[in-house]
């Protein structure tokens, strides 16, 4: 499978640097996500190049969604369904719930079989404007907060740098095969939204 074409790929770093869209990449193990720096800004959460412990972002879904949400991600992180794919509430800081979409894939797992790492998209469905009121304060976001997790996603899908390291270009060419119809069905929904609006 080829890397994804160079019009789909400026399109996607786009959408992630208007924070249209929010890559996020989870070590399962580590209890560890990592988001995309614009996305994080715009949903008004602090230190938007580190990584949070998942419960950082757990108890932000409404807690009637939050049962759903799980059971799709541990669903795909079995291997019982092929893809991870769910709408939920997320509690933004300034704006209330947001109604998302997320995506995503396993991409990697341990010799027994566990999900080691997840890389995915969100969209946010909500109607309204996002109007984050700077962030929460600074401090503690559990125990793994900041730790750091290799090269998040959201990195690896940036511009290609002259003299990079070549394991750096083999890891995105593998991430972005891996996670290509992801992208490709992520980008086409948010082409979906843009068409509607005024």
């Amino acid at each position: 499978m080829d890397l994804p074409g160079p019009a789909l790929m400026l399109r996607l770093r786009d959408a992630v640097d208007a924070g249209e869209l929010g890559l996020w990449d989870l070590r399962p193990a580590l209890e560890t996500v990592h988001y995309s720096p614009t996305w994080k800004q715009r949903l008004g959460f602090p230190d938007p190049h580190s990584a949070d412990s998942t419960h950082f972002w757990r108890c932000r879904v409404h807690p009637d969604d939050l049962e759903g949400m799980l059971t799709a991600m541990r669903a795909h992180a079995s291997g019982a369904e092929s893809t991870y794919a769910v709408t939920f509430r997320l509690r933004s800081n300034g704006s209330g719930y947001r109604q998302v979409h997320s995506r995503g894939r396993v991409i990697e797992r341990n010799a027994d079989g566990a999900a080691t790492r997840m890389v995915g998209t969100m969209l946010d469905l909500t109607p309204r404007p996002c109007t984050p009121r700077g962030g929460l304060a600074d401090g503690p976001r559990g125990p793994m907060a900041g730790s750091p997790m290799g090269l998040p996603f959201h990195v690896l899908l940036g511009a290609q740098r002259a003299g990079e390291a070549a394991s750096l270009a083999l890891e995105r060419k593998r991430v972005l095969q891996l996670v290509d119809d992801l992208l490709r069905a992520t980008l086409a929904h948010l082409e979906e939204l843009r068409s509607r609006m005024p």
